[in-house]
């Protein structure tokens, strides 16, 4: 027998757990029965998996071996019968296909195969946002480093990543290269501020709701706001846009109809104008028809169109900002469409304007010209309005609505509409 046969002929001998007896002459000599068997793995990995150190492979729990991502290892040496085989070390993004662990036999003298096939998937990644605002038809959020993102339709660019995109179910970065300190959505356009105070929109622009000195054509990336203004926050609403700079000083612009801007007429604007009367503001939200304000001193002021909106005790629009009646102390106000609604620094909700579905929240459909207060004596932290419904979240973090409800919009797992508030239900 050569010698490279018989060196060959003992490697497997003792894989299997046999003795080989070698001849020098041409007739090997008999070799005893094997008493032992082996387990071949194998682990074939589909994918990237996140730890590149491979898997733990384990024998009757027993001493852990490593094996590579798409690696084999034989285990020899053992006993007859069945043998309980385990896999770990898998990464969180990694899945295996099929069992693990896996219970085999094993013969003496054979090899018992156990195939372990392993399937890795690209990791999710989560974003996290510091805050989000819903337009009519998509929505904005700024994440916690200052990524703007926006969602939903975009049929005129309000994505501001450069594309007319039908829609998107998911998160699009939008308006690559500038970091946000706050995004607003509008109706078909959006606007934001960056971390350094610039004021950027768009989308839509046939009103010259960008604030960019053209009211023509929208655009699909960001357009710089003229003026020079230093932001800390804007209001986008369905045609108009307002902004309170560092000064605390209010500027709007876009569709003024009815007087929403603020700056004593009734003319569209394509630039910021500033809000007459000299007041200081901390903070400004903008509905289709009004926008409504709230001073440092705590006190709310309303402009545009009335009807109620602008909670001053009459329903003749005003081009002007006009106190709202009842000498409440605000800290922080919602404008709808039709209604307007605000919490108190002590956490009152009141809301006032149209009612016809009770989101005003007082037990009512009755329209109201001045605040009233929100049923249930429930103590809020925040109130946003909608169209026809009112929520707004309490100190305890509970979520509570009120007003229309045809789509669910209430949250409390019915269809009927409420004139009082009712809490959201998981």
């Amino acid at each position: 027998m050569d010698i490279m046969r018989a060196s060959h002929i003992a490697s497997v001998a003792a894989l299997l757990g046999v003795t080989a007896s070698l001849s020098t002459g041409c007739t090997d000599a008999a070799a005893p029965m094997p008493t032992t068997g082996a387990i071949g793995i194998t682990a074939a990995t589909t994918g990237v998996d996140l730890d590149a150190d491979g898997y733990d492979v384990s024998v009757d729990g027993g001493a852990r071996r490593a094996i590579g991502t798409n690696g084999t290892m034989a285990i020899s040496g053992l006993p007859p019968g069945d043998h309980v085989v385990r896999l770990d070390g898998v990464a969180a993004n990694c899945t295996v296909r099929g069992s693990n662990p896996v219970q085999v036999s094993v013969a003496a003298g054979a090899m018992a195969e156990v195939p372990f096939a392993l399937a890795c998937t690209a990791p999710v990644t989560r974003l996290v946002f510091a805050s989000v605002s819903a337009g009519h038809s998509s929505s904005c959020g700024v994440t916690t480093d200052g990524a703007a993102y926006c969602w939903g339709q975009n049929y005129t660019g309000q994505f501001g990543d450069g594309t007319t995109r039908a829609t998107s179910s998911s998160p699009v970065p939008a308006a690559a290269g500038l970091r946000f300190a706050t995004v607003s959505a509008g109706s078909d356009f959006a606007c934001g501020v960056t971390i350094d105070g610039a004021g950027y929109c768009w989308g839509s622009n046939g009103l010259g709701e960008l604030g960019g000195g053209t009211s023509q054509s929208g655009s699909t990336t960001p357009v710089a706001v003229t003026g020079g203004l230093s932001f800390t926050a804007v209001a986008a609403a369905y045609a108009h846009t307002c902004g309170v700079t560092g000064t605390e000083e209010a500027s709007c612009w876009g569709w003024n109809p009815f007087g929403q801007l603020g700056d004593g007429t009734t003319a569209n604007r394509s630039t910021p104008g500033l809000v007459s009367g000299g007041l200081r503001f901390t903070m400004v939200s903008t509905g289709t028809y009004h926008t409504c304000a709230v001073t440092p001193s705590a006190a709310a002021y309303c402009w545009g169109g009335n009807g109620g909106r602008l909670g001053d005790g009459t329903t003749n629009q005003s081009p002007v900002p006009t106190p709202v009646a009842g000498g409440l102390s605000f800290s922080g106000v919602a404008v709808a469409e039709r209604h307007s609604c605000g919490v108190t620094t002590d956490g009152a909700p009141y809301c006032w304007g149209w009612n016809d579905d009770g989101q005003l929240g007082d037990g009512t459909t009755l329209q109201r010209t001045t605040p009233v207060p929100v049923a249930g004596g429930l103590v809020l932290r925040a109130v946003s309005a909608g169209r026809s419904h009112t929520c707004g979240v309490t100190t305890s973090g509970a979520v509570y609505c009120w007003g229309g409800n045809a789509d669910g919009q209430l949250g409390n797992g019915t269809t009927t509409s409420s004139l009082t508030p009712v809490q959201v239900v998981p």
